[in-house]
């Protein structure tokens, strides 16, 4: 196995010096020279020539062999600690590679693997990169999409941040990446997919760069997302205002709004004072709706126009009726003296009678015309009633009509 590993480190060797400048050729040798050692079973001899390279600013591919080089002689001479120190040099100079060792045997990609652990989980201490204030903005409700910011002291070309998300609906995790944004701030968009009604979800701040994560999460929250799929936000609710959705009594929140589900509702608000406003609203799952309600107080009472109104129009008709029949007994009048007796010029038809009739002609006209007069004057009076702006007041209103001696008319409270 140890042999495998020797011809693997000789072979890449050989590869690293053909490609390596003319400036790192005499330190490629030096490590064909140690490699030459461990082959040979010489690993204290091994160690001693890599030591004198020690301080030495090797070519990237020379010093992740001399890495490897290193690290297998130290797993035989000192043991599997000693190793994965000496890998952590490899584990560097191959650009942090986790699985720089994939070529090697098992034991040696097990301490290059401790290495890297190490190695990689202190890259961003080292670069002076720090992840702070990771924010996850609650949804108002479920599969609305969360918001998530985060901050980076240094954002090197190498580092990529994700928000790593953890739902309590959903079997696996999943990464969401944090962009740089124009205001400064990290930001990233969780997909409404994810945010299930009634779900607890875990967001931690992830560090990476293109071999994956870089030790532990920087910062992690926890939101719980609603029950509810929509909501109605009607801003401040009055004091004392009673809101109902459906017909229904219900209390929004601190915020004024109202969780319920996706569809067609009625939400209404009544103040205390009897102002009343209601609206028709159209909800979609993920949304929160804003509804402005005004409450306006109720229209003023209208009874005195309408009573003013309904007395001139029936006195119109009865001073009309009478009227016609005042003109009708005209008629009768005028024919009944019109009579004679037969082969005479003497009037057929009593004065009497003739009396009688011109005084029920007399009658109707009078009353007919007092009636049209006093429903003229009602009708000028629910005029003014309905153009004059009311207070609302609650006081009734009634007409009634006035009959003496000589005159004819109505009176009233308004």
């Amino acid at each position: 196995m140890l042999r495998s590993a020797l011809v693997s480190i000789s072979t890449c060797l050989a590869l690293a010096a053909l490609t390596t400048p003319a400036w790192g050729q005499d330190l490629a040798s030096v490590v064909a020279k140690a490699r030459d050692q461990v082959e040979g079973g010489n690993f204290q001899d091994a160690l001693r020539i890599l030591a004198t390279i020690k301080n030495k600013s090797l070519p990237p591919q020379v010093a992740v062999e001399a890495g490897l080089l290193e690290t297998t002689a130290l797993l035989v001479v000192q043991g599997s600690e000693a190793a994965t120190t000496a890998c952590q040099k490899a584990v560097t100079a191959s650009g942090f590679d986790p699985e720089v060792a994939r070529d090697q045997s098992p034991k040696i990609r097990d301490a290059c693997r401790a290495a890297a652990k190490q190695v990689r989980g202190g890259r961003l201490a080292a670069e002076g990169v720090e992840l702070t204030k990771l924010e996850v903005r609650p949804p108002e409700v479920a599969y609305q999409p969360i918001r998530v910011s985060a901050e980076a002291t240094k954002q090197p070309s190498w580092l990529k941040v994700v928000a790593r998300v953890k739902s309590s609906e959903l079997e696996s995790a999943f990464d969401v990446p944090l962009i740089p944004s124009q205001e400064g701030p990290l930001l990233g968009t969780l997909d409404p997919s994810w945010i299930r009604p009634g779900s607890k979800l875990k967001v931690s701040l992830v560090a990476q760069d293109k071999f994956g994560d870089l030790g532990q999460p920087a910062s992690e929250a926890t939101i719980n997302v609603p029950k509810s799929e929509a909501a109605i936000a009607l801003g401040t609710v009055p004091k004392g205002a009673k809101v109902a959705l459906d017909g229904d009594h219900v209390t929004p929140d601190a915020g004024g709004r109202i969780p319920t589900t996706p569809g067609k509702h009625e939400v209404s608000m009544t103040l205390d004072d009897g102002s009343y406003a209601e609206a028709d609203v159209e909800l979609r799952r993920g949304l929160v709706t804003r509804v402005a309600l005004a409450p306006q107080a109720p229209s003023p009472s209208r009874v005195g126009p309408w009573i003013a109104t309904g007395t001139s129009v029936a006195l119109l008709v009865a001073g009309g009726v009478l009227l016609i029949n005042a003109e009708s007994r005209r008629s009768e009048l005028e024919e009944a003296a019109a009579r004679r007796e037969p082969g005479t010029d003497l009037p057929a038809s009593d004065y009497a009678d003739l009396a009688e009739i011109d005084d029920e002609r007399l009658i109707f006209q009078n009353v007919g015309i007092g009636l049209m007069a006093g429903g003229g004057a009602v009708a000028v009076l629910a005029t003014v009633l309905w153009l004059v702006p009311t207070d609302g007041g609650s006081a009734s209103a009634s007409i009634r009509p006035q009959l003496g001696p000589g005159y004819i008319g109505v009176t009233g409270t308004f």
